[in-house]
């Protein structure tokens, strides 16, 4: 890729479980899984891609950030959309849930964040529908509701992954002149979040500024997380307790023992609910 290539960032965000992270796979290597695999905090991949036609192309490195699904997790998302210059908003076909999730959480938190930039909706998983005539009618109207392109796709055959990528790809690149504009919006009334899941996210986050950025920290808080036995989905005490003992190791490295031990209280102070905010 030449070194004048376009970098832009790009988000999957949806409910957990609809096919962000089999999505990219798929994309980046072309390959696919049926064991599904939680993703902790957000994990980073990149592809090359040449868009436009010829001679008008235009060569971009995607920076594509597959982000946690679950909900509560502020910190992780807010640190994840920030910047973000396009998203493919995912949600599972068969799962109706996952299509609201999109529209009353998931789409209002990126307007919120970074504003109306370029978005592509995506119903994933239409392997397993019996019928697709309802489900693309349904992704036409959304896609007249929000004035954005809508495919439905694959991870598993492959169908239209590709296309939903480079669709996107092609409206970032059209967008570099026009900053997109914050949105002003009312939140509506949210869930109490579960204690355990604002520690594992203020966790994920502190560490994470700790080391510099979600780059270099979030692949070693998510070896230590796993290590721990943190299921992001519904953290335990004794795992989170474990993670930051893993975590406080980990700083042995870089860190002395006083920040190492400051660190350490102050992350055991969230977990007995003392100093959370």
């Amino acid at each position: 890729m030449p070194a004048d290539a376009i970098k832009a960032k790009i988000l999957l965000l949806g409910d957990g479980a609809v096919g962000k992270t089999s999505l990219i796979r798929r994309f980046v290597v072309d390959q696919y899984s049926d064991n599904y695999i939680t993703t902790i905090g957000t994990k980073i991949s990149k592809k090359d891609v040449t868009l436009g036609q010829f001679p008008r192309e235009a060569d971009m490195v995607m920076q594509i950030w597959d982000v946690l699904g679950q909900k509560g997790y502020g910190g992780v998302h807010e640190t994840a959309v920030k910047g973000a210059q396009g998203v493919l908003l995912v949600y599972d076909v068969t799962r109706e849930d996952t299509r609201r999730s999109m529209e009353e959480y998931w789409m209002p938190m990126v307007w919120r964040l970074a504003g109306k930039i370029p978005a592509v909706l995506v119903g994933n998983k239409s392997d397993l529908l019996e019928s697709r005539v309802l489900a693309h009618e349904y992704l036409y109207y959304l896609s007249q509701k929000y004035s954005a392109p809508s495919l439905m796709t694959s991870a598993k055959t492959g169908d239209h992954v590709e296309d939903a990528f480079r669709n996107l790809g092609e409206l970032v690149l059209a967008s570099l002149k026009s900053p997109s504009r914050r949105i002003a919006l009312v939140t509506p009334p949210q869930e109490p979040v579960d204690h355990l899941i604002r520690v594992a996210d203020k966790l994920m986050t502190d560490f994470c500024y700790q080391m510099g950025g979600v780059e270099t920290g979030m692949p070693i808080v998510k070896r230590q997380f796993e290590r721990a036995g943190v299921d992001v989905r519904a953290p335990t005490e004794q795992a989170l307790r474990s993670a930051i003992d893993l975590l406080a190791e980990v700083e042995r490295d870089f860190k002395s023992t006083a920040e190492i031990g400051g660190n350490r209280q102050r992350r055991i102070a969230w977990l007995e609910g003392t100093d959370l905010g």
